[in-house]
């Protein structure tokens, strides 16, 4: 397992693991036309202006095969006015490669690019009924704002969990605990 970098030629590969763990993840939370909304076309094209920015980045896993099984991509928080200087905005692991550390990877690789650039804090936005919740919490996540999120028309509350100092995010009993 490889985790790097995303390239340009990576985008369609990142755009599939996109739509298919929106469609997992979110089955039976939203409403089907709102898990419709996230289509390959338009991840491609998120993935690639994100590889082409100065100020964010998406790191990927990838197998052997040369197959990506996952992804993270953050940069600077978006929102404007939150105390975080960082923001992971969407993390992505293949089902079939769920519950092998790969997500910790990919994180840990997230919040070294993140001190690279001087930034200590950051946050993720998660929907209220997001099963894997639990991972920003084992890995000191705390919730620190709700929202309601409208989906074309669909509303549903969403938490950001945020880090204050992400230079202890990884302490060995978290990890430890979370590869559990």
């Amino acid at each position: 397992m490889l985790i790097r970098e995303a390239k340009l030629s990576d985008a369609a590969k990142i755009a599939r693991v996109n739509v298919d763990t929106w469609k997992s993840t979110y089955q039976g939370i939203l409403p089907p036309p709102q898990l419709a909304l996230v289509t390959f076309p338009d991840r491609k094209h998120y993935a690639r202006e994100i590889i082409k920015s100065a100020d964010k980045d998406i790191v990927v896993a990838e197998i052997e095969s040369g197959k990506i099984v996952g992804f993270a991509a953050f940069g600077p928080e978006r929102a404007g006015g939150l105390p975080f200087k960082g923001e992971l905005y969407v993390i992505y692991v293949l089902k079939s490669f769920q519950r092998k550390g790969i997500g910790s990877r990919l994180l840990a690789a997230v919040r070294k690019k993140l001190l690279e650039k001087g930034i200590h804090s950051f946050m993720v936005w998660a929907l209220h009924d997001n099963p894997y919740q639990r991972f920003y919490q084992t890995l000191g996540g705390t919730i620190v704002y709700t929202r309601t999120l409208d989906i074309e028309g669909f509303k549903t509350l969403e938490r950001a969990y945020g880090w204050w100092d992400i230079t202890t995010m990884f302490q060995e009993n978290q990890y430890r605990n979370h590869m559990l």
